[in-house]
């Protein structure tokens, strides 16, 4: 393999290593004819990403074929994340170099890069040692789906400035004609400090909304964050493609000379609670949660009898116990100027008294403390009201000075 990149894509480069630096701790890199792939996994297998840089995204893409057969489709080679990062840590390397060429062959054990510097014309070349050589066989295809949602990275960007950076998993419910986000699950347990948050996304919102089946899906918001933060250095669009709860989730973003796919392992929230309700559609299963014997907690319950659309603040009528209070606080107001009130004059100076009449007796101060005695002891000059000459003792000689 032996492969140019130019200057104006290395910045797609470093965003991409340190995108799979979060994800995973190992980086397989496969050099196909018509394209070279960076995959890393994180340790569970739960995530999967996937760079394919096309032929068209280097300047000069050579492969040797006569490697390439029917039972290897790659040149493969695997690499420690951690001897990669530092090359490519520091901002705008995109000014800073000329080009980065790679040079790989299969039976060695290194692969080289290769950094060329616009000022003074600074070669710089790093031998990276590899790893065990691993072929991947991911036979996942990321349109498989029969469900595909479709915006821009700043839309799923202020979608997740809805949820708390704390927040480890979303679930997606989706029908037909919206998405409803929310950072729980309906009947589970949910922690006394966590904030639970809902977004009611319309079809409209999207750029694309196909929805074929409707399902509840459940996934880790890493990955998520990860792709909207790459995509947002791009200005690239997010597609969500998906079949339903329990199937992979593929994050895909295309460009006209590379495309990322991040699969991300899913869960269906609901199909452990109740079997039976595989063929109701999602919201007649959270309605059937609410009246059916699970466990649901209270703020699940008012949750799902909440009408989120027409919210109003407490009133009379959708709040007694509030308008009960309100009435109670009326009363006693109107109460006030028509019942008699004593009045007591008070002595300007009251002295205190005891049950018998007699004065009550007057606490001596605290005595003061030994350090206070010794201050006075050592500066009582400083205490006094005013300071005479004859402090000084007899004047044995008048002044000099004649004035």
């Amino acid at each position: 393999m032996n492969c140019i990149l130019p200057g104006l894509n290395i910045k797609v480069l470093s965003k991409a290593i340190h995108a799979l630096a979060k994800v995973g701790d190992d980086l397989y890199l496969e050099a196909h004819e018509d394209r070279l792939t960076l995959i890393t996994l994180n340790l569970r297998k739960t995530i999967c990403v996937r760079y394919h840089l096309l032929d068209s995204f280097f300047s000069n893409y050579e492969v040797n074929k006569n490697e390439l057969n029917e039972q290897c489709s790659a040149i493969t080679c695997k690499i420690h994340m951690k001897i990669l990062l530092p090359l490519f840590k520091g901002a705008h390397l995109e000014k800073k170099l000329e080009f980065i060429k790679l040079e790989y062959e299969s039976d060695s054990d290194v692969i080289i890069f290769k950094m060329k510097f616009k000022c003074d014309d600074i070669l710089m070349t790093h031998r990276l040692r590899l790893m065990e050589t691993e072929s991947l066989s991911i036979e996942f295809k990321p349109d498989a789906g029969s469900n595909n949602i479709l915006g821009s990275s700043s839309f799923f960007n202020q979608l997740l400035t809805m949820f708390s950076n704390t927040d480890d998993e979303i679930t997606f419910e989706i029908s037909k004609e919206k998405v409803v986000v929310r950072n729980y699950i309906v009947g589970a347990t949910v922690t006394a400090n966590s904030v639970r948050s809902q977004v009611n996304l319309n079809r409209s919102e999207f750029s694309k909304f196909e929805i074929n089946k409707e399902t509840a899906i459940n996934f880790c918001l890493r990955p998520l964050r990860t792709a909207i933060q790459f995509a947002e250095g791009f200005n690239l669009n997010i597609g969500i493609n998906f079949e339903v709860g329990g199937k992979p989730l593929t994050l895909i973003m295309k460009n006209p000379t590379f495309e990322v796919n991040f699969i991300v392992a899913t869960l269906n929230p609901y199909s452990d609670l109740q079997s039976s309700m595989a063929t109701s559609s999602i919201p007649t299963k959270i309605t059937q949660l609410a009246h059916e014997n699970i466990n649901l907690s209270l703020e699940d319950r008012q949750a799902l009898n909440e009408e989120w659309d027409d919210w109003e603040m407490d009133t009379e009528e959708n709040n007694p116990k509030r308008a009960k209070l309100d009435m109670n606080i009326k009363k006693d107001k109107n109460r006030k100027g028509k019942g008699k009130c004593k009045k007591f004059n008070l002595p300007s100076d009251p002295v205190p008294m005891d049950v018998d009449g007699e004065d009550m007796d007057v606490l001596p101060p605290s005595p003061e403390s030994p350090r206070t005695k010794k201050a006075k002891l050592v500066f009582g000059r400083c205490f006094e009201p005013t300071f005479t000459e004859t402090s000084f003792g007899e004047v044995l000689a008048p002044n000099s000075d004649s004035e």
